[in-house]
């Protein structure tokens, strides 16, 4: 299932998307009537907001759908919120869900960096997109010497030499046999860090800079459009997914060629 479950504000609508997703043939609504213990039509019937899932059958679906821990308790909060008479219940379960949402819709929250560096290292890092740059390049086995480094970056060998003396210092580079490689530390930005806007900065003035030598491969899109919040919202957890997406096939994927990748979607 491409849709996240966060983005659901009905279980009822999860389910029939996600035991629907490879078509009503599927044998899925069978299979998780049988793991709940009830017959296939009940499921039907709670698709259909003709009957409820109690929280006992909640956890049960949880396990069918192998959900993760906080999916797991998001899926829950989803049932008590529709099965809530009292308006004051209601409202708590709504503000709760809300607050779920803010929190899985923190891209720190998706992809865990593991290692931070320090607050005076950060901010020298984030300084210039060189750092990053040499970070990819150095993943790149042709890349892998000083000499390298300055050709593909286009910085002068000074700024280069001292950028790479700085990131072995801090563990993101290391020396191995002749050759700079990536080290075992990476860095990652949350939202809320004060150096985020510098760093959104950087690439982007560097993409600017492209746009003057750009080649037919290159793709640069820009778009204005209008939509519902309904639909916007849905459009932000998709990037966000296509993100987590293209992180599991870059991580997989062997270094060959330096990419950037610059999104922005926001309401002005």
């Amino acid at each position: 299932m491409n849709s996240s479950i966060f983005q659901f504000r009905s279980y009822r609508v999860y389910l029939k998307e996600r035991l629907e997703a490879l078509g009503p043939k599927s044998g899925l609504k069978r299979k998780a009537a049988e793991a709940l213990e009830v017959h296939t039509t009940f499921i039907s019937q709670v698709v259909l907001e003709k009957a409820d899932l109690s929280l006992d059958q909640g956890e049960k679906m949880n396990v069918f759908l192998k959900h993760s821990e906080d999916e797991s308790e998001y899926f829950l909060d989803l049932i008590i919120f529709e099965r809530a008479a009292d308006p004051n219940l209601r409202k708590r379960y709504e503000a709760k869900l809300d607050q779920w949402r803010t929190k899985t819709s923190e891209i720190k929250s998706r992809i865990k960096p593991t290692f931070e560096i320090s607050d005076r290292d950060q901010e020298k890092f984030y300084s210039s997109h060189l750092y990053g740059l040499i970070h990819v390049l150095t993943s790149i086995p042709e890349y892998q010497s000083k000499k390298a480094l300055v050709s593909g970056t286009g910085f002068s060998q000074s700024k280069v030499e001292d950028a790479i003396e700085f990131m072995v210092r801090i563990g993101v580079l290391k020396v191995q046999k002749d050759k700079i490689v990536p080290g075992e530390n990476h860095v990652h930005l949350g939202r809320d860090s004060k150096l985020i806007r510098q760093h959104h900065t950087n690439w982007r003035m560097a993409t600017i800079q492209n746009l003057g030598f750009s080649k037919p491969e290159d793709l640069h899109y820009s778009l204005t459009f209008s939509c519902s919040e309904k639909d916007a919202a849905k459009l932000r957890d998709s990037i966000l997914e296509h993100l987590k997406s293209m992180t599991q096939v870059i991580q997989k994927s062997k270094e060959e060629t330096p990419y950037v990748y610059c999104f922005d979607f926001w309401k002005p």
